[in-house]
């Protein structure tokens, strides 16, 4: 099994977003599990053409859920595959909500917590 780092990869696949905007408005997640498989979430509806385009054979796309952070797709995924998520890497810093829920996971995160409430969480 290929030995990835998430925070490299979620940093790799956000990057290919080339518009600022765009760039500045999402989030990708990349998150390691006790399988081969890796997923990848995104805060938008779904990962762009060009970051699909990018997937490794491995790497499974999260079902995006309105509202959610990149990081709760990701996760929720795993779940729903039956998947237990071990390291979790994320493209920005992680609220403090994701933040609980990756550490009540006891999912491993090397990308920086900001303390903070998400700016763009709707509840």
């Amino acid at each position: 099994m290929e030995n990835i780092n998430p925070n490299d990869r979620a940093k790799e696949i956000h990057d290919v977003i080339t518009n600022k905007i765009a760039h500045n408005m999402s989030t990708i997640a990349v998150l390691t599990t006790n399988s081969e498989v890796v997923i990848v979430g995104t805060s938008e509806s779904k990962l762009r053409n060009e970051q699909r385009k990018i997937l490794k054979e491995n790497e499974l796309e999260a079902e995006s859920i309105t509202g959610n952070h990149a990081e709760e797709n990701a996760i929720a995924e795993a779940k729903k595959q039956h998947l237990t998520g071990i390291e979790i890497g994320v493209s920005r810093e992680i609220c403090i909500d994701c933040q609980e829920l990756i550490e009540k996971e006891e999912i491993i995160s090397h990308t920086a917590f900001s303390g903070k409430k998400s700016t763009k969480r709707k509840s």
